[in-house]
């Protein structure tokens, strides 16, 4: 059966093209699925709609001298404890939640007491976004002398209403350092933080910039593997052809010889 298929020379041709496509459809495919850039983990959820990016806007020097009050009133009232009912007037939708106003002036807010020193509250180490009527900032927030806590640096977001600024988001997070210092060690403390939190900000800029950075596209990795698999398939494909040729003469000079 195998010798009167390979006997016919369009055949052999055929067989040739069916070995190739045979070797670099695997090869095509391996080159393809492992230069995908994306991780399949990431993954985590049904598709949805692209939404539209928030068209960034300047932060500027009238707004950051409205929201400077707001953000020292925030941390020293409901932060601080020092006013919580009064704080209910400059906080958003997203941070009251399903507190109500009672339960608000008890206490029982989505804040995170912390024991804020007075000094230098409304300032901001760097903004993270800005949009129109909308800026995310993060901020440290050193301890009051004695209280034995560390400093912590915040991610604060702050959305305009009726023009007026207020906070609706607040995450605290504790910052490297230790208890409650005294205002020379505590000025000296800040000037530190602010160092290392612009080799953060530098760091994270460096690593967005790496991100944005075009991928290449997977079919330039699908050529060159292509390209180098012939170098197997080819002679592999020439090796069984004179093989194939070898064994038919040597058949013939047997039937020849046999006569």
């Amino acid at each position: 059966m195998i010798q009167r298929v390979l006997s016919s020379p369009r055949r052999r041709r055929r067989l040739r093209w069916l070995a190739v496509l045979v070797v670099l459809a695997p090869l095509i495919y391996l080159g393809v699925h492992y230069s995908n850039s994306a991780e399949p983990g990431g993954a985590t959820g049904p598709e949805v709609a692209d939404l539209p990016e928030p068209k960034a806007s300047p932060f500027t020097p009238a707004e950051q001298r409205a929201v400077r009050p707001v953000l020292k009133e925030f941390i020293s009232e409901a932060v601080a404890r020092e006013g919580v009912a009064r704080s209910w007037d400059i906080v958003g939708p997203t941070l009251r939640q399903d507190t109500t106003r009672e339960q608000w002036n008890r206490g029982e807010l989505p804040v995170e007491a912390y024991p804020a020193r007075k000094k230098a509250l409304g300032t901001w180490s760097f903004v993270n976004y800005s949009y129109e009527d909308t800026v995310g900032l993060e901020v440290v927030v050193f301890p009051k002398p004695g209280s034995g806590e560390a400093a912590i640096t915040a991610d604060v977001e702050l959305v305009k209403r009726r023009g007026r600024w207020l906070v609706d988001y607040w995450l605290a997070r504790p910052f490297r350092g230790g208890p409650g210092l005294t205002d020379k060690q505590a000025r000296k403390a800040e000037r530190k933080v602010a160092q290392e939190l612009a080799t953060q900000r530098r760091v994270k800029l460096s690593e967005r910039d790496f991100e944005s950075r075009p991928r290449i596209s997977a079919i330039w990795w699908a050529i060159p593997i292509g390209l180098l698999s012939l170098i197997v398939v080819v002679p592999l494909t020439m090796g069984i052809v004179a093989w194939y040729r070898d064994r038919k003469a040597a058949r013939a000079y047997e039937r020849s010889s046999g006569t």
